[in-house]
Formats: structure tokens, C-alpha cells, sequence
């Protein structure tokens, strides 16, 4: 995956204010001791600034500034070039992102959804109708409307885990980038605004944004199952993908460290549950 020119100059103004030092964003702290600095995938921006505030009730002398997305591979590559302190991924580390410096450590899982304007009467789909509405077979919503496809970049995380469920998937979602008109939201929070505004959307995000963004969003059923914490656990709804805290093991360590424990904590796991993602335990990092 390559970082988008979008991300490129967003991560440029962000490491142009956050090295200039007069720009804060989601600041917790008006005096920080010590500052930890966080962005990566949008689908877990919204409950990491929820984490930040949990985390400076405990720790009022430290600021958490979580910066506006730029993506799993742009908050990987900020971590490797020491720009920030953390990076929230959607995706596991791909071999030419690993080395012995960094760290790659779930944290927790969330549902892949497939999302409709909140006013949507539909409950739902199976995944050959997906398939069918990816590869322009099926239009419209059952009660007659046109279907307005949402997409992601081609090789964005949601788009590699739409076409990794199965070939026919894969195939389909390659075809709905010749459906004219269709949007292609650039980032989780800009694909999120087309869903919730556009009449008739359907587009993937996840339920940890939609719960932490109280995104206007319909989460639909696949196959009868609802994507929820529940169903996501147990297995019925088999479609959620693993979030990760990126961070280089030398900075495991201060403030930076106290807030990574903190993230898997008894305080932490319940801010994670409480907005759509599944908490795990650690098994690196340590």
C-alpha cells in the first residue's frame, strides 16, 4: 500500500504544526509534563481520543494529542520516522514495514460493516447480493431505489479485506470502480460523510466508528447475522478485522508506556467495548 497523496500532505501539516509546536489538537492537558502524540486508520480515531481522556484523569500532567487520520501505512510510516509516539493500524505490519525496532500489537477487533444511510428501511443483505451489487448485477434497494456504491482507494485496508473474503468478492469490487458515479471515499471519516448524507449509500466502514463517531450510519445484516460485539466474539458475524498499536520498543517507556498499559487495562478494555471493538489481551509488547 502506498501512502496517498491526500495522507502525504496531510502528514506533512501535521508534522509541519506538531513540530512547530503552536498547534494542538484533541489536547487533553493545558501543561503537559510530557506529551504522547497518536494518529493512523480513522476507524479508531474517534475512540482513541475517547482513551485519551480516560487516561488523563489518571495522568493529569501528560498531554494526548490524537491528530486528524492519515491512514494505517501513514501512521506506520510516522511511527518508523519518528514523527509520532503511536500509530493505530488496521492491518498487521507487512514485511517491508518490519524490523526489530518497532512493534505491531493488537489490542483489539471490530466489525467490517456494510453501512446505509441511517433512513434506510433495509435490514440487510446476503453476501451473494453483495457480490451482486459490487459487480453492477443488483441496483437497487428492495424497496426500489437505486443503490449508491460508496468505495475505498483500491489498495486501502477496507478495500483489501472486501476483496479478501472471497474471490468472487474480489472480482466484483474491482468491477464497481466502472459503475458510473460511484464515490471513493479517501479516508474512513470522508467515506463515512458520503454514507450518511447520500441517499440510497452503501459503503464499508466499521462499527468502532460509526459507535465512536455516533456516525449516522446503518449497520446492515450479511446472511441474517447483525455485525455486533456479540456476534463478532462468538464467531455468527465472521466479518471484523484486528486493530493494532504500532510504536518503536524503544519509546515503550514514560508517559508513552502508561498509556499503551493503560489501553489494556480494566479502565481501557471497557472504553474499548463501549464503542464496538472486541478488547484483546496482550501477547507482545511487554
Amino acid at each position: 500500500m502506498k501512502l496517498y497523496p491526500q495522507y502525504q500532505i496531510v502528514f506533512v501539516i501535521i508534522a509541519g504544526l506538531l513540530f512547530g509546536g503552536a498547534f494542538f489538537i484533541d489536547s487533553v492537558s493545558a501543561s503537559p509534563k510530557e506529551t504522547i502524540t497518536i494518529t493512523g486508520t480513522g476507524a479508531s480515531i474517534g475512540t482513541m481520543k475517547q482513551m485519551a481522556n480516560g487516561f488523563r484523569k489518571k495522568n493529569p500532567g501528560v498531554t494526548v494529542k490524537v491528530l486528524p487520520s492519515i491512514g494505517s501505512t501513514g501512521g506506520i510510516k510516522a511511527v518508523n520516522e519518528d514523527k509520532i509516539d503511536i500509530a493505530l493500524s488496521f492491518r498487521s505490519l507487512r514485511p517491508d514495514e518490519q524490523n526489530e525496532k518497532i512493534i505491531g500489537e493488537s489490542y483489539g477487533r471490530t466489525a467490517f460493516i456494510f453501512g446505509a444511510q441511517y433512513s434506510n428501511p433495509a435490514k440487510g443483505f446476503t453476501l451473494a447480493e453483495i457480490e451482486e451489487i459490487y459487480a453492477g448485477k443488483r441496483s437497487t434497494w428492495p424497496d426500489g431505489k437505486p443503490i449508491r456504491l460508496v468505495l475505498r482507494p483500491a489498495s486501502d485496508s477496507f478495500s483489501v479485506y472486501l476483496a479478501g473474503i472471497n474471490p468472487g468478492l474480489k472480482s466484483a469490487s474491482e468491477k464497481a470502480r466502472s459503475i458510473p458515479g460511484v464515490f471513493v471515499g479517501n479516508t474512513d471519516q470522508d467515506a463515512a460523510i458520503q454514507i450518511e448524507k447520500t441517499p440510497g449509500s452503501l459503503g464499508t466502514t466499521s462499527l468502532s466508528l460509526v459507535i465512536a463517531e455516533k456516525r449516522k450510519i446503518k449497520a446492515l445484516t450479511i446472511d441474517g447475522a447483525a455485525p455486533t460485539i456479540s456476534n463478532v466474539s462468538t464467531g455468527k458475524y465472521p466479518y471484523a478485522t484486528t486493530l493494532y498499536l504500532v510504536y518503536k520498543r524503544g519509546k515503550y517507556k514514560g508517559s508513552t508506556k502508561d498509556f499503551i498499559d493503560f489501553v489494556y487495562s480494566r479502565d481501557g478494555q471497557k472504553i474499548l467495548s463501549d464503542n464496538g471493538q472486541m478488547p484483546l489481551q496482550r501477547t507482545s509488547g511487554k
